[in-house]
């Protein structure tokens, strides 16, 4: 689909959509760039420093000369910029998910300005009320015996106690190693792979760790230790509780609550992803590749992650747009009180609690309407 320009309210702003991109033509009136040059002029008199002038005193063009002209006039016209941008935006109820791309048509000093803004918005969506769609109803949550087993032994090893050895560090030992200031602490184990180089590292010594990407680094080991377990009894009076078996039961019914938290997560995500599917939801190019390159720099610009962090991002997005949509148009958003009320109580972002709220919500929504219509 082309381009369709036309005027918005103001004749000096026109709009020019193609899917998901928004193109803003903004000429700003003469009389608004000299205003906001006199605006600058006046702050710029107050701050600069003339010599032989008290502030505020000095010529315009000796003020400039000595600020600097163009230097000034980027100023002028980032302000512009800035402040009509945000005008037009507010006007129009345009809500960028991408940094707009700015490119100045035209600009003279009390004279006019002109620029383009391009970014990109979110895709419109309608949900209807009877859903195409089905959702599975995953297994019950289960704990098997393996894994609280494994559970149990990890706690009962933290509420160990830790003897210093002098002698070389054998199966199970506990190694602490240094570099500088910062101290880590490994387990000697030949089932894991740093482990398995920990084995053998004597105090005092020092060791070389080759990491699975084959990056080595050598560390000086500054202690090892023999983990003494304590029996099951002593590990449940450790977690203040009266009995192993009373301890094994809460541990178990933790354990449940985290496989059922987990097994709710998997179908609220079916849901969103078959209504997404069902509706051909579309994820802003643009968006995906600046959220993109953020991921991809807190792995350190590994490339050959690429791909798979793409794939990751674009069903992530996808699912969050859908979600704000379901939620704005089927009045299933959280209240701002709610939104600060919780994060406060929880210590986290309120983003990050608007974001988990607008998922579950319209998770939900998606699953009950789906099972309404089977």
């Amino acid at each position: 689909m082309g381009y369709t320009p036309r005027a918005v309210g103001d004749q000096n702003v026109q709009l020019e959509r193609n899917g998901h991109e928004i193109t803003l033509s903004i000429d700003v009136p003469k009389e608004a760039v000299q205003t906001k040059e006199q605006e600058l002029l006046r702050a710029l008199a107050r701050e600069v420093k003339v010599p032989g002038f008290r502030p505020g005193k000095a010529p315009t063009d000796l003020l400039l000369r000595h600020y600097g002209e163009n230097a000034f006039l980027a100023e002028l016209k980032e302000a512009l910029i800035r402040e009509w941008l945000a005008r037009t935006l507010e006007a129009m109820d345009l809500h960028p998910v991408t940094t707009p791309q700015v490119e100045t048509v035209a600009f003279t000093r009390g004279g006019q300005l002109a620029f383009r803004a391009k970014f990109e918005v979110l895709p419109e969506v309608v949900v209807p009320d009877e859903l195409p769609i089905e959702v599975a109803e995953p297994p019950p949550a289960e704990v098997n015996e393996e894994e609280l087993a494994a559970v149990l032994a990890d706690l009962r090893r933290e509420a160990a106690v830790l003897e210093p050895k002098t002698g070389p560090a054998e199966e199970g030992d506990v190694v602490h190693i240094r570099r500088g200031d910062r101290v880590w602490e490994g387990e000697a184990a030949a089932a894991r792979p740093i482990g398995k180089q920990l084995l053998g590292a004597t105090p005092g010594g020092r060791v070389i760790l080759t990491d699975e990407g084959g990056q080595s680094e050598e560390f000086e080991v500054a202690a090892v230790y023999r983990v003494l377990l304590p029996s099951p009894e002593e590990a449940a009076s450790h977690y203040g509780h009266a009995s192993w078996d009373a301890f094994r039961k809460e541990v178990r019914a933790e354990l449940l609550r985290q496989a059922e938290a987990r097994r709710r997560h998997e179908q609220r995500v079916s849901a969103l992803d078959a209504l997404a599917d069902a509706l051909n939801v579309e994820v802003p190019p643009g968006l995906v590749q600046e959220v993109l390159a953020e991921e991809i720099g807190r792995l350190r610009g590994n490339a050959a992650l690429r791909p798979e962090v793409e794939a990751a991002v674009r069903r992530r997005l996808r699912r969050e747009i859908l979600a704000r949509r379901v939620a704005e148009q089927k009045e299933l958003l959280p209240s701002e009180e709610e939104v600060k009320t919780r994060a406060r109580e929880g210590g986290e972002e309120e983003a990050a609690v608007r974001g988990r709220l607008l998922f579950e919500r319209a998770a939900d929504w998606i699953i009950e309407r789906a099972r309404r219509s089977r």
